[in-house]
């Protein structure tokens, strides 16, 4: 293991925690990916099932594939010109298209748009798999007035806030086409994961230090020295409290001598990117055959002190690691595995733990994990203490973080599990309330559905964009409570016109902002006149 690099104090907490009241500066609300809009002053329990869709702007874009905007972004008190309504408080979104759009919070306005200039060729049509358009969530430094976003063509731009302004000329960062997600920050360093090989692009963590953009630095580090082992959770990387860059690796083989990391969870330096620890599950081969990528985002915590890492992927399972010892000795000793949550089938698709996890404490100081599942409840589920009807096509699972009382170690304790969600997305959580978008998308990826036939797999079988998108179901934003997982708000099937793919949604000022396919933008509140 290597030795980890320190990292200014300032520097995390600028990563760690927004500067105003009300805003959402990247995906998940912090750099931890914890989902807890620890701001939110307005929506609470007593007053969520009141909300009503109070706008929805659709802008001009080109969807690819199945993916359409990126995940809302919100700033407040922007300073956009002079006079009485100078200062408005803005959602950033990006589209597949090259495009990238400030909206006014208040009605749904566009105060800015631009359109990022690609000048390389596509020569092999995209789809799902490598959908070849922008779709890295952006991120935010508020203390440089600054958005950045990755454009289609592998190119950083460092937008200002108020006009759209490039900063400085956008620097080329990733090769073109390939396939990042949501940007993380520590003061002036950008951090995105690769996955998929798609541009031909070796999968695994770039950063880009932007400090002095006249003479930037790339750092990359690969989790295979070839293909495979991408790394796409949506939310892209976590960091923790000391900077440590926490993710997982989709399937490839296990091999550390030669620098392959398939199935793998892992912790990396900040400031060089080089390897500082890992956890490989011991049934690694098994995964990597049934093709059960680690396909959700890595969430850190604070238990007592402590800081630990959660992550799961397609095969059903939650791992809790400490933060500062994930594999012990072997790199196959974690602290707690669940037992199996979904994906009895044993699916490569549509089943499972997808997406990413979200976290808060409530009043009485216990930390919350709330998990986005995928098809039914597996039969080796523990029990929930509270259920809240059937869900036969995805649930939230709700845990808190306790000592075992049999070993005295950390674990994750079931507390309750919600009704039915088909294809819940990362929740958001505002004063004990989780708010969650069952996105609606069609999650089948072959004509056969069914476990994956290793060594046998026919890329025939794939479904095509068109049988994918071909579909009449709807996104709906829903409101549960937090304790207990009971329903206090759902939007209905007719609010949000048709279903979204590998998104997020952002809690701010009171109002939830969500995207479909149809490159619109929904925000919910409450009514005006409370």
């Amino acid at each position: 293991m290597m030795k980890q690099s320190r990292i200014l104090p300032f520097a995390l907490l600028a990563a760690s925690i927004p500067c105003l009241a009300g805003d959402w500066l990247t995906f998940s609300y912090d750099a931890r990916r914890s989902g807890w809009a620890r701001s939110e002053v307005i929506l609470n329990r007593g007053n969520v099932g009141n909300m009503v869709l109070k706008w929805k702007t659709k802008v001009e874009n080109e969807p690819k594939s199945l993916a359409a905007l990126t995940a809302p972004i919100v700033v407040t008190d922007v300073r956009v010109g002079e006079g009485r309504r100078a200062r408005k408080d803005l959602v950033y979104i990006a589209g597949t298209g090259d495009v990238f759009y400030a909206i006014d919070a208040l009605n749904g306005e566009i105060v800015w748009e631009k359109k990022f200039r690609t000048d390389v060729a596509n020569k092999v049509p995209g789809m799902w798999l490598c959908p070849k358009g922008l779709n890295a969530t952006p991120t935010v430094d508020r203390s440089k007035n600054t958005i950045y976003a990755i454009s289609t063509d592998g190119r950083l731009y460092a937008l200002d806030l108020a006009t759209g302004k490039e900063k400085y000329r956008s620097q080329q960062w990733v090769p073109a086409f390939a396939k990042t997600w949501s940007l993380n920050r520590i003061g002036d360093v950008l951090y995105t994961p690769i996955s998929q090989q798609c541009g031909d692009t070796v999968s695994g963590v770039t950063s880009i230090d932007v400090s002095n953009p006249e003479n930037i630095v790339i750092r990359v580090w690969r989790s295979t020295p070839e293909y495979g082992a991408g790394v796409w959770g949506r939310a892209g990387v976590a960091i923790g409290s000391d900077g440590a860059i926490y993710a997982g690796t989709g399937d490839a083989p296990y091999n550390p001598g030669l620098r392959i990391f398939g199935n793998t969870m892992f912790r990396l330096d900040p400031g060089t990117l080089e390897l500082v620890d890992y956890y490989t599950p011991a049934n690694w081969e098994y995964v990597w055959k049934r093709d059960f990528d680690i396909t959700a985002s890595a969430l850190v915590v604070e238990y007592k002190g402590q800081e630990f890492v959660i992550i799961g992927g397609k095969e059903g399972l939650l791992y809790l690691m400490d933060a500062q010892n994930m594999g012990g000795l072997t790199h196959h000793d974690n602290l707690y595995t669940t037992p199996l949550l979904s994906n009895d089938e044993e699916w490569f698709e549509a089943k499972g733990l997808w997406g990413g996890f979200s976290s808060y404490v409530d009043d009485e100081g216990r930390v919350w994990v709330y998990v986005p599942t995928w098809g039914p409840v597996s039969v080796q589920a523990p029990e929930f203490p509270l259920t809240n009807g059937p869900n036969p096509n995805g649930s939230i699972m709700a845990f808190t973080l306790a000592d075992h009382p049999g070993s005295g170690t950390p674990y994750l304790k079931t507390e309750w599990v919600s009704g039915d969600f088909a294809v819940p997305e990362p929740v958001a959580i505002a004063n004990d309330v989780v708010f969650v978008l069952s996105n609606g998308e069609n999650a089948r990826q072959t004509i056969n559905a069914g476990a994956f036939p290793f060594g046998e797999f026919n890329s025939e079988e794939l479904l095509k964009d068109t049988q994918r998108i071909e579909h009449d179901d709807s996104a709906r934003l829903r409101a549960l409570d937090a304790q207990t997982g009971k329903m206090l708000f759902d939007s209905g099937p007719g609010a949000i016109e048709t279903w979204s793919h590998f998104t997020g949604i952002a809690v701010a000022d009171g109002q939830v902002y969500a995207v479909d396919y149809s490159s619109t933008l929904y925000c919910f509140g409450l009514p005006d006149e409370e």
